[in-house]
């Protein structure tokens, strides 16, 4: 079965915990907050030096959806949900 990831409308609440390095801890959405659980986190990005590196984090929410949240390091961020293709 193949994974597709769709856009999420979301504001993200990060927390940079004891470790220093944000990740992110909720979601706002419709105007409800929904906790998360972060499973993976990563750096993604090409080596080209003028193109933007992510940080890539797999998490799954309190409503039990599995989401893929992005962020680069100018402050924008993308949130997708996970849905069968």
């Amino acid at each position: 079965m193949r994974t597709v990831w769709l856009p999420l409308i979301a504001e993200v609440e990060w927390s940079a915990g004891g470790r220093g390095q944000e990740r992110p801890l909720a979601l706002r959405c419709g105007g409800e907050r929904v906790g998360l659980r972060v499973d993976k986190g990563w750096t993604d990005g090409p080596v080209n030096a003028a193109a933007p590196v992510w940080r890539v984090f797999l998490a799954l929410d309190t409503l039990g959806r599995r989401l893929r949240i992005r962020a680069d390091a100018e402050g924008r961020t993308r949130v997708e949900v996970e849905t069968p293709g």
